[in-house]
């Protein structure tokens, strides 16, 4: 699993050293759930399964559910010290809470 988690940050996450935010290359193959606890996981060099569960945050089929009907969704959700940010046109950002900016 910790190589999955290697190659996920490897290919997928991008660090922008003046927002101070993940960016993520999502990876369609996998539901939106998958993404996010995936890049938190690689961010963190840990795996998934000693992150907290996602479901004590959001529902993931909820989540998984809003971003395949709708065109401009846009969600942002705390989970595992991170501000989680993503929308319809699959773009999903990652910043730690204590520097995570409000959303305008």
């Amino acid at each position: 699993m910790m190589a999955q988690t290697k190659r996920w940050k490897n290919s997928r996450v991008t660090y922008d050293d003046a927002t101070g935010a993940y960016r993520i290359d999502r990876d369609t193959r996998e539901p939106l759930s998958t993404n996010v606890v995936l890049s938190i996981a690689a961010i963190e060099d840990v795996q998934p399964t000693q992150l907290p569960p996602l479901a004590n945050t959001i529902d993931p089929d909820a989540l998984d559910s809003v971003f395949g009907c709708s065109n401009d969704a846009i969600l942002s959700f705390s989970y595992a010290g991170y501000r989680v940010t993503l929308d319809a046109l699959g773009s999903l950002e990652v910043v730690p809470v204590g520097t995570a900016q409000p959303l305008q």
